[in-house]
């Protein structure tokens, strides 16, 4: 089966009609409960999204990239800049549309743009709900050679309920 041609790019405002459509459509209704899944803040209204992006495609203190298939928005992500490190914030691929390459592809992008910019690593955090399950994510960030540094509690689990976790992890680039 050939591999499809997944292309990853800065995004720009034009593209906030299909930002808004893929950050809608990447987990099922309910399935992030208790685990914080899902983009927050405004990037499920394109009026709101609108309003915030800041040029060339910032969102908050976030550049905004996205993939594209044969023209269409495919994927979504966000990157931090934490001087040594990009940090991942969140990557969005419509439900449909998981387990094609898109997501790695997106991941990769990000790895060659850290290592282009002299990084010494790439990090993220997913989480872990109060009853000590990791979400669908984990496996796959493994896969791709993130190992877990740590867990912790924050503002962020604390936003998702009592006794969530997030898991930090790194994968740290080698020339």
């Amino acid at each position: 089966m050939d591999k499809p041609n997944i292309h990853v790019r800065p995004a720009k405002k034009t593209d906030i009609p299909g930002i808004v459509l893929v950050c809608n459509s990447s987990i099922l209704p309910g399935e992030d409960i208790g685990f914080g899944g899902g983009t927050p803040g405004p990037f499920q209204d394109a009026s709101k999204l609108a309003s915030v992006w800041k040029e060339p495609n910032t969102v908050e203190k976030n550049e905004i990239w996205v993939a594209e298939m044969d023209g269409r928005i495919v994927g979504v992500t966000r990157i931090e800049d934490k001087g040594g490190e990009l940090e991942l914030v969140d990557i969005d691929v419509p439900r449909e549309l998981q387990a094609r390459g898109i997501g790695t592809r997106i991941v990769r992008s990000v790895e060659e743009r850290a290592r282009r910019e002299g990084k010494s690593a790439v990090t993220l955090g997913t989480s872990r709900n109060a009853e000590g399950v990791a979400w669908k994510s984990l496996p796959w960030w493994q896969h791709l050679g993130y190992r877990i540094t740590h867990e912790e509690e924050n503002e962020w689990t604390r936003s998702i309920g009592q006794g969530a976790m997030e898991i930090r992890m790194r994968k740290d680039l080698k020339d």
